[in-house]
């Protein structure tokens, strides 16, 4: 009979440790109101997240990269235009205004 008050008191410690470990965790997230609030939102976000296919997103991330690349040598074209139109107005003996 010792044994088994022993063993089911092993049980009631472990199930405290356990449950006090719960309410710690359960703490930490009171600003997204607990846990059970928590997992919730982690359900909504999935759910809504399955809403989009990766494929509908690597195909958009090419369209902005396609679109970036674009401008970075209309940009890069643009800075040569600029740097030449420097150097030639500031040639000596260059007629400003003068085409």
């Amino acid at each position: 009979m010792h044994d088994q008050r022993a063993g089911t008191d092993h049980v009631r410690d472990r199930l405290e440790r356990i449950m006090t470990s719960y309410d710690e965790m359960d703490r930490r997230f009171v600003a997204a109101g607990g846990l059970g609030s928590l997992l919730t939102l982690y359900d909504q976000v999935r759910r809504q997240l399955e809403r989009v296919s990766f494929e509908e997103l690597d195909r958009m991330i090419l369209e902005i990269k396609t679109v970036i690349e674009a401008l970075l040598k209309m940009d890069y074209e643009l800075r040569k235009i600029h740097n030449l139109k420097l150097a030639f107005e500031a040639r000596p003996g260059s007629a400003k205004g003068v085409e």
